[in-house]
């Protein structure tokens, strides 16, 4: 792993370079299927009870996250910016909303795909915040362990598909 974080806050970008050992095609599908996100997504202890995707430029996603207690049930909204399978795709993800309808966080995520050795991925993903709330604010210090640990259930989740 290839990791590059910087400091929390607007514009927080978080880079993880991570090998998979399929094919990009079904990593891409695991990424923009709600059936394969729902399987993966959020850190470990997590669950996704909701997922729906429609994946194409413009087309929504909506994850349900759900965690242990305290976490409840965190709603995740956005849209595909760019999707070109199997090779890049960005996405604009909000979650925490407010009870005024603003979101507590908005980030841009962008997924590059390359074929890796013996036929397998390497996937290289930046988010970076675009918006984020000064509640939200400390949290950021643990979305690349976050990521971390949703690429993990996705890395144990490949083989059951190929």
């Amino acid at each position: 792993m290839n990791d590059a974080v910087t400091e929390p806050g607007l514009g927080y970008e978080v880079t993880i370079v991570r090998d998979f050992a399929a094919p990009r095609a079904l990593v891409f599908d695991c990424l923009t299927k709600a059936e394969h996100l729902a399987r993966w997504w959020g850190p470990h202890h997590f669950d996704v009870p909701f997922c729906e995707s429609d994946a194409r430029p413009g087309g929504k996603v909506r994850i349900d996250m759900r965690g242990p207690e305290p976490y409840g049930t965190n709603p995740i909204s956005g849209e595909f910016l760019e999707v070109e399978r199997p090779d890049r795709l960005v996405l604009m993800l909000r979650g925490f909303q407010e009870a005024d309808g603003s979101w507590g966080i908005e980030h841009v995520t962008t997924f590059a795909f390359e074929d890796g050795a013996g036929g397998g991925t390497t996937i290289r993903m930046t988010t970076v915040v675009k918006q984020v709330s000064d509640a939200l604010l400390p949290a950021l210090g643990g979305m690349r362990e976050g990521w971390s640990q949703s690429l993990d259930k996705l890395d144990a989740l490949l083989p059951e598909l190929i």
